[in-house]
């Protein structure tokens, strides 16, 4: 995960258009460009960062304090859909969040957040710009995103495999001639 000093490189403006686009005319093409341009994007998600210090022994067995860094992944919580990780589209976006401790925000890919949703159990997906587009993914769109992906990918290998097997299969012809 890379840290604060990245988001001058992030540019999610293709998603925010996309996601514009969607609402103005909600259809099956504008949600499939929302999904691809999501799948495009780094996003900035907040985690508070604590510190703890546990005891380590050495080689030698000497044992010493040593600081451990944790993050813990802020949630927002809805009365009736449960909890989301929130992520953002650029730090003004993410500059709407007011939290109870102070956080930092890490750069992270769509596949990676999809990753950790999907693995956390009291979670039920993340939200893209909670304060103000407001779009979620939930865990089962992001099944039904993975699935999808899994598929266009064994397609293309199938077809991949298949032009191969037909470039091997074709005849070796060669054109000789008789006049000599």
């Amino acid at each position: 995960m890379a840290e604060q000093n990245t988001t001058k490189k992030i540019d999610n403006t293709a998603l925010v258009e996309a996601i514009k686009e969607m609402r103005e005319n909600f259809c099956p093409e504008t949600q499939n460009k929302v999904i691809n341009a999501a799948l495009r994007c780094t996003f900035l998600v907040p985690a508070v960062l604590e510190k703890k210090q546990e005891l380590v022994a050495d080689a030698d067995n000497h044992v010493k304090f040593q600081d451990k860094q944790s993050a813990k992944f802020i949630l927002i919580n809805h009365k009736e859909r449960g909890s989301f990780f929130p992520v953002f589209t650029d730090p003004v976006e993410i500059g709407k969040l007011k939290a109870d401790q102070p956080f930092r925000h890490f750069a992270m890919k769509f596949a990676d957040i999809a990753g950790l949703t999907e693995n956390t159990p009291n979670v039920n997906g993340f939200i893209v710009n909670p304060f103000n587009q407001n779009l979620p993914f939930t865990k089962e769109m992001l099944a039904s995103i993975k699935q999808t992906l899994i598929r266009v990918k064994q397609e293309r290998e199938a077809a991949a495999k298949a032009a191969q097997g037909e470039a091997a299969s074709e005849p070796n012809i060669t054109v000789s001639s008789n006049e000599e």
